[in-house]
């Protein structure tokens, strides 16, 4: 299993979710292959079984520039033409996907020849003219490419040299190739699926590109930062839907998306997340305790929830919000931005961040309403554990939350402030209605979100994918 940026350096939702898919799959061995940023050591969050085992760390993303200075000449070994075919099958408006992975294979077989490379000026320049070819592109389905500048190369050429380089690591030996997102995770998997055959299996939480170009759009990029960032995700992704023998969207709304982008719709098989089977439901304390559990991210939105703190206090002074959960690595200063709006807005300890919880079932039994503001999602564990504790949930329409919320929970658009408050307070004042939505939300749980459900259907994938790779061992 390759993972990026989540397990088990990280807690949120897909890191949950690894954990009980390799922990809850105990006949098969499972070897976790990490893709971290780097520039500092993670520390492992999650104790893992004794049948899963790290197959080592990829570290990309490093905030350390390439040397400046450049060879005179290509060393023995160079490819001058690797930086340009990158460039052209992942940027491309028509990736040429089989040359992209031919250009990653032969990464994995020259890694000593990256760096001498990516340094030459030959190398550079035959960049720089396929990427004024991919700028000139016209196609009816894509908007012009903004103006790149000279920076907007360069960071373009780095982020190529860490995909070559990520290419590059040789990977353990395996029967199944299980990728967790379609973006960096897949590029090892790219490679042992055209050099050993191994067939590959995709889960997709939230779809890589969207997240992409909702990052691009509320960031101060620049238009040409915004360009290569979406056309590289979108690059990544199609490959990967391209390679994958199976995609495995958690929810319906991930699968229209994938294959909207050109996913092949016979891949498709979803899987939607499980939770715990739960015990009794226990009736809700009625205190008007709003209760967030989620990293602090800004897919979150938490900005927004901010904001609907205040418009439920203006109708009811005594409701009170919770925010549990951690920022997400490298959201720190998102997560002081949030602080910070929280003293302007003077919500004083009607909203307060409560940090990380190892008790998150006790957290949600003591809310009165569960609420989430994201502005992506595929399947939120935090509404199915909070439907499984028979709780009442105000949440975004993002991904897959309208199907899982139908008939028992409020659904508003992203960044509708009076359309969240107006369904937390709605629920607040009739905690007769909360309760029946709260009891709709356990009984769905029990009976299509399980966590045996969700790793029956992951034993039976797995297990095919499997089979078809030791028969083609035999036969091959």
């Amino acid at each position: 299993m390759t993972t990026e940026g989540t397990y088990p350096f990280a807690v949120g939702g897909v890191s949950s979710w690894c954990h009980v898919v390799v922990g809850g799959l105990p006949e098969f061995d499972w070897r976790i292959l990490p893709i971290h940023a780097g520039g500092r050591r993670p520390a492992q969050l999650f104790e893992l079984a004794p049948h899963v085992e790290l197959a080592g760390r990829i570290d990309v993303w490093s905030e350390q520039m390439p040397p400046r200075r450049h060879t005179s000449g290509l060393r023995r070994g160079a490819r001058p033409g690797l930086p340009g075919d990158l460039a052209r099958a992942l940027l491309g408006w028509r990736g040429d996907h089989a040359a992209l992975v031919d250009a990653l294979v032969w990464c994995r077989a020259h890694p000593d020849a990256l760096r001498p490379t990516f340094r030459s000026i030959e190398a550079w320049e035959r960049f720089v003219a396929e990427l004024e070819l991919i700028v000139a592109e016209r196609h009816p389905d894509a908007a012009p490419a903004p103006e790149l500048d000279a920076v907007d190369a360069a960071t373009l050429y780095q982020r190529l040299y860490w995909v070559a380089r990520t290419a590059s690591v040789e990977t353990p030996r395996c029967d199944v190739l299980h990728v967790t997102a379609a973006g960096w995770a897949a590029l090892p998997a790219l490679v042992d699926r055209r050099i050993r055959g191994t067939p590959l299996l995709l889960t997709e939480h939230g779809v890589y590109v969207r997240e992409a170009y909702l990052a691009a759009a509320r960031g101060g990029a620049s238009a040409g930062e915004r360009f290569l960032a979406t056309r590289l995700a979108r690059g990544l992704s199609l490959a990967t839907y391209e390679a994958a023998d199976v995609i495995a969207p958690v929810t319906e709304a991930n699968a229209k998306w994938e294959v909207g982008l050109g996913a092949d719709p016979g891949k498709i098989c979803v899987i939607h997340n499980g939770i715990p089977a739960p015990g009794a439901s226990v009736a809700a304390p009625g205190g008007q305790k709003v209760v967030s559990i989620g990293r602090i991210d800004p897919l979150k939105d938490v900005q927004t929830m901010l904001h609907v703190a205040v418009e439920v206090g203006r109708r009811m002074p005594d409701a009170r919000f919770e925010y549990w959960g951690p920022a997400t690595a490298g959201q720190e200063p998102y997560a002081r931005a949030c602080e910070q709006l929280r003293r302007r807005l003077e919500l004083g300890d009607r909203f307060l961040f409560m940090g990380r919880t190892e008790t998150p079932d006790e957290i949600l039994r003591g809310a009165d309403v569960v609420l989430l503001t994201s502005i992506s999602e595929g399947m939120p564990m935090a509404i199915l554990e909070a439907m499984a504790q028979a709780r009442a949930v105000v949440a975004t329409g993002v991904g897959g939350v309208p199907d899982v919320l139908r008939g028992c929970g409020v659904v508003a658009p992203s960044g509708d402030v009076d359309g969240l408050a107006t369904g937390v307070t709605t629920l607040l004042r009739e905690p007769e209605f909360a309760a029946r939505l709260g009891q709709r939300g356990f009984d769905r749980v029990c009976a299509r979100y399980t966590q045996a459900l969700c790793l029956a259907r992951y034993r039976s994938v797995l297990s095919q994918l499997a089979g078809s790779a030791a028969v083609a061992a035999r036969t091959g």
